[in-house]
C-alpha cells in the first residue's frame, strides 16, 4: 500500500495540472490561438493520462486487498502492462501531434480541430495497449525494463516537441517550462525503471517503487505551480510571451 498511495497521489497531480492547463487555455485571448491550442491539447491529453492512471491505481488497490493469487490480483497483473504502455504511447502521440501542428502553423497553416488531433492522440493510446497485451506474463525483469525502453521513446518525442516549441515560436514560456519539468521526470523514470527491473536479483541495488512515485508527485507539483503561475499572470493582465518575444523595457529619461 505504501507504493499505491504515492502512485495515486502522482495521478491526482496530473489531473490537477490538466485542470489548471485548461483554465490557462480558457484565459488566453483568441489572437494567441497557437498558445491556446497547445494548452488545450495538453489539458485534454494529461487529463486522459491522469484519469487512466488514477483508475489503474484504484484497480491495483482492489487487487492488493484481494491478496496474491486472487482473481483481482491476477486481473491486475494482466492489465498492468496494457495500461502502463497505453499511457506512454498516449503522451508519445501527443508530442508527435503537437510537433506537426507547430511546424504547420509556422508555415502559415491553421491548427486542425482539437477533436481530430485527440483522435490521433487516443489512437496512440490504443497502440500502446496492444503493445502491452503482447507482453509476456508479468515479471519485474521484463515489464520494468520494457517501461524504461518505452519511456525513453517518449522522452525523445518530448525533447523533439520542446525543440520545435522554441524554434517555431509557437509555444509560450509557461507551457514549455511545464513540459520541460515533465521531460526531467521522464529522464529519471528511464533510469529508475531500468534499475527497478533488477529488484528481484540478489546483490543488485534498485530503488523502491514508492521512491519513484513520491519524486514524480513532487515534480508534478512543480508543473502545477507553473500552470497556476501562468493562470495568475493572465488574470493580472500580463501578456503571455513566446521565447523570442521581447519584454518591453521602461523608457529611460533623457539627461539633456
Amino acid at each position: 500500500m505504501r507504493t499505491l498511495v504515492p502512485q495515486l497521489l502522482s495521478s491526482m497531480g496530473l489531473l490537477v495540472f490538466a485542470f489548471f492547463a485548461h483554465r490557462v487555455a480558457l484565459g488566453l485571448p483568441a489572437r494567441q490561438r497557437t498558445f491556446r491550442y497547445g494548452w488545450t491539447l495538453t489539458a485534454a491529453t494529461f487529463g486522459v493520462h491522469g484519469l487512466s492512471s488514477a483508475l489503474h491505481d484504484m484497480f491495483s488497490m482492489v487487487g492488493w486487498r484481494g491478496g496474491e493469487g486472487s482473481a483481482a490480483w491476477n486481473a491486475v497483473l494482466v492489465w498492468h502492462p496494457i495500461l502502463n504502455h497505453s499511457r506512454t504511447f498516449l503522451l508519445t502521440a501527443y508530442c508527435i501531434v503537437l510537433c506537426v501542428i507547430l511546424l504547420r502553423v509556422q508555415r502559415g497553416a491553421a491548427p486542425p480541430p482539437l477533436g481530430r488531433a485527440m483522435v490521433v492522440v487516443l489512437g496512440g493510446m490504443v497502440v500502446g495497449g496492444l503493445v502491452g497485451a503482447n507482453e509476456h506474463a508479468f515479471s519485474g525483469l521484463t515489464h520494468y525494463l520494457a517501461v524504461a525502453v518505452w519511456d525513453l521513446m517518449e522522452l525523445l518525442a518530448l525533447m523533439a516537441v520542446l525543440l520545435v516549441g522554441i524554434s517555431s515560436g509557437g509555444m509560450d514560456r509557461g507551457l514549455w517550462s511545464a513540459l520541460g519539468v515533465n521531460a526531467f521526470t521522464l529522464a529519471l523514470s528511464v533510469l529508475w525503471f531500468a534499475f527497478l527491473s533488477r529488484i528481484d536479483i540478489g546483490g543488485q541495488w534498485a530503488p523502491q517503487p514508492y521512491h519513484i512515485h513520491l519524486t514524480k508527485t513532487a515534480l508534478y507539483g512543480v508543473m502545477i505551480a507553473l500552470a497556476y503561475r501562468q493562470l495568475r499572470q493572465l488574470r493580472q493582465g500580463s501578456p503571455v510571451r513566446g521565447f523570442f518575444d521581447a519584454q518591453p523595457r521602461p523608457a529611460v529619461p533623457s539627461m539633456h
